[in-house]
């Protein structure tokens, strides 16, 4: 392919760079010119996380051909401010709480930016709209916005940001400054697709396109023989046993599927190649014989007798009892009872980052920069499936886009450090929006079938639930999260008298994992329903039962815990109360 000469005047600075004619801007200003800050979240145009400013205006990146900005001034988030000189929005981002993971940041400024440029009085509605094309799953849009109007605010005379914020003797309740605040509104901060190394190779991985199969052959001789490949590895080239779980009795998850598929997107093979196109070349170029087998797609099929086996177990992963009381005795004492059945979906994270990390094989030392919310569990299952003692492996965990319990378990972790391992050369892995969506682990859809009974005067008096949670193809934190649901079966309420039964269920469908609370979102939405409806029967206010049954000092859990410090539920609940006016 003819290389292209391209002008372009980047952060004040001119460039003239020979590129391939359909190299994306993005990459251009990532890979060639080395300014990180802008980052990739969905290449796609839809998150916002590349946006940089072409003569001004806000632009996808990701979106545009490179020679398209040939001739052009551009300017991305390091040359907005600097750590020593910082722009009002940055020190306003700063200062009002506005960063979190930081990964939407970039953007995020250059957006606000190019308003301000238009706008120094803009109302929250046109903050609203600048910003609209910029996702963010962290921080929430409001302190976002509020640091734009006060960067606009400053920008016009008025009052300066205070920054850095000041932090009195108490720092409980006090505003503090972010350690790692100012490299992320300056582009500074390395996130793990940020990190490149002299010599790197790229790996990709061949995912599954059947939710269940058994693998026959594995064809890898043409996609070897391609010019640039670095090798083409199997479930076979893994030294060690090829399995991964996050819970330390369940390891249930292969890194490359060796005879048997269980969901859609399954790892079955993995390329090393020179650059990442190559290596997706040679992807297409591996052919995999499938025996499709029947699949179980919800834990009503999954349960049968005659169902098919994801595992060879069977299908139940986990029946966990939550037994207390006298449950028969709770509901004769009851003057109303309510009862139904309620379903919940699964859902992403969505984090604006997807899953990267960079591997490097040096002096007997393997080191893999990665996304991890746990670098100790990661260092160790990449020590025992390449066969290596633990203190030769490091984990360093980059600055991490998002998380919410979905960087947890192991994506790419293993894999990279394969293909370092078998290489001996520095390999960077990242994720496409796409194989992060397919990939990643979930929150739980919950079966549940609920019952609730309560005196006259509102007290209850018992709660019996039968919970199904489908964990997809592997157990992941599934056995933990039916836990905690069963621990937590009625939310910050009392009572005696209860029954769970929580079963952890094997299905076909993509793998659910850890996600933000931890099994108890959808236990709430039974228990909040039905609590509710209790109130309306018994002809008392939606607020005084929550007063009457809420935690408090004493209240005791359905552990068997007796609660005797720390209990601000009724507190939070009046105050709540208090601001929404609804009392009824």
């Amino acid at each position: 392919m003819v290389k292209k000469t391209i002008n372009l005047n980047v952060n004040g600075k001119q460039y003239e760079l020979e590129v391939e004619p359909d190299i994306k801007l993005v990459d251009l200003i990532r890979e060639k010119i080395g300014l990180t800050g802008t980052k990739i979240g969905c290449n796609n145009g839809e998150c916002g996380a590349c946006t940089i400013l072409l003569e001004g205006e806000p632009v996808a990146s990701c979106m545009m051909p490179a020679f398209k900005a040939h001739g052009k001034n551009i300017i991305t988030v390091e040359g907005l401010g600097t750590a020593q000189n910082l722009h009002p929005l940055q020190k306003a981002f700063l200062a009002y709480g506005a960063v979190q993971c930081g990964f939407c940041t970039p953007g995020m400024l250059m957006s606000a930016k190019a308003l301000l440029d238009k706008n120094l009085t803009p109302t929250e509605q046109d903050i609203r709209q600048s910003i609209s094309g910029n996702l963010c799953r962290c921080t929430g849009y409001k302190k976002i916005v509020d640091a734009i109007l006060a960067a606009a605010a400053e920008l016009r005379g008025e009052h300066e940001v205070k920054w850095p914020v000041t932090t009195g003797e108490d720092v409980v309740g006090s505003s503090v400054t972010r350690v790692d605040g100012i490299p992320k509104v300056t582009g500074e901060s390395k996130f793990a697709n940020d990190y490149y190394f002299p010599n790197m190779a790229y790996a990709q991985a061949l995912r599954s396109a059947h939710p269940h199969a058994l693998i026959k052959n594995i064809d890898i001789e043409k996609a070897q023989a391609l010019a640039g490949v670095l090798g083409v590895y199997t479930s076979k080239d893994i030294p060690g046993p090829n399995i991964v779980g996050i819970m330390p009795h369940i390891k249930d998850t292969p890194v490359l599927a060796g005879d048997k598929v269980r969901h859609y997107g399954d790892a079955v093979a993995l390329v090393v190649a020179e650059s990442a196109e190559i290596a997706e070349e040679a992807l297409r170029m591996i052919n995999v014989d499938y025996e499709p087998l029947p699949g179980v797609f919800s834990v009503e099929d999954a349960i049968k007798e005659d169902a098919p086996k994801v595992h060879e177990g069977g299908n139940m992963l986990l029946h966990r009892k939550m037994y207390r009381g006298d449950i028969e005795k709770g509901f004769s004492e009851a003057a109303v009872i309510v009862e139904d059945n309620f379903k919940t979906r699964m859902n992403e994270h969505a984090y604006i980052e997807p899953e990267a990390g960079v591997a490097l094989y040096e002096g007997g030392i393997l080191k893999v920069y990665t996304i991890t919310q746990g670098a100790h569990y990661h260092r160790g299952e990449i020590a025992v499936n390449l066969k290596l003692p633990v203190s030769k492996v490091r984990v360093i965990q980059t600055t991490t886009g998002g998380g919410f319990g979905g960087k947890i378990d192991v994506s790419l972790q293993v894999l990279v450090a394969l293909a370092a391992f078998k290489t001996g050369r520095p390999v960077k892995m990242a994720y496409s929006r796409e194989e992060s969506m397919i990939t990643s682990t979930k929150r739980h859809p919950y079966y549940m079938h609920y019952k609730i009974g309560a005196r006259s005067d509102g007290k209850l008096t018992a709660v019996q639930a039968e919970i199904y949670g489908d964990t997809g193809a592997y157990g992941s934190h599934g056995p933990g999260v039916l836990t905690r649901t069963a621990a937590s079966i009625v939310g910050p309420y009392e009572v005696d008298n209860l029954k769970v039964d929580a079963y952890c269920v094997y299905t076909n469908n993509p793998v659910a994992g850890a996600m933000r609370a931890f099994g108890s979102p959808q236990a709430s939405i039974a228990y909040e329903a039905l609590m509710d409806e209790l109130a309306q029967k018994l002809g008392i206010s939606a607020v005084e039962i929550r007063r009457i049954n809420g935690y408090k000092k004493g209240s005791v859990i359905p552990t068997g815990q007796v609660l005797t410090d720390g209990v601000g539920f009724m507190e939070t609940f009046e105050r709540v109360v208090e601001k929404s006016g609804f009392n009824r």
